[in-house]
């Protein structure tokens, strides 16, 4: 133990996740920068393609007919109060969009682990060569 601590040898080189973290620690606000790009990303992108995948296919809500027009209601008196066009009482697009969060809400242990994966990439490759272009840019 004592031999290990005083040698001159260097090191092992960490494997695994244990690599990245010299590297977390030498840029850490690149990696968090990174993670809330991804976790974004990952958010934004999902609601976007269920929503449209049920715009699409059109599947049978699961929501009672009386539900719907009264969520459209309501959602129409909002819409006309800002001046927007009204909903057609029988539309899904408020189902839709409600089923789409509800996707990517319970995908969330999904979205997380899959942008702690990418975020040393993502920091390495994108997050720090616009950091040091916009410090070169800068006074």
């Amino acid at each position: 133990m004592l031999r290990r601590a005083f040698s001159t040898a260097p090191a092992p080189k960490p494997r695994g996740w244990r690599k990245h973290l010299d590297r977390f620690r030498d840029r850490p606000a690149s990696h968090i920068t990174a993670f809330a790009v991804l976790h974004e990303i990952t958010a934004i992108a999902p609601l976007a393609a269920v929503y449209y995948a049920l715009d699409y296919y059109q599947p049978r809500t699961i929501f009672p007919d009386r539900v719907l027009e009264e969520g459209n209601r309501y959602i129409n008196k909002l819409r006309e109060y800002v001046g927007w066009e009204k909903l057609d009482e029988s539309s899904p697009v408020l189902a839709h969009l409600a089923t789409s969060y509800a996707v990517v809400k319970a995908a969330a242990p999904l979205r997380i682990a899959a942008s702690v994966a990418l975020t040393p990439w993502t920091a390495k490759w994108c997050v720090v060569p616009v950091a040091k272009t916009i410090e070169r840019l800068a006074p």
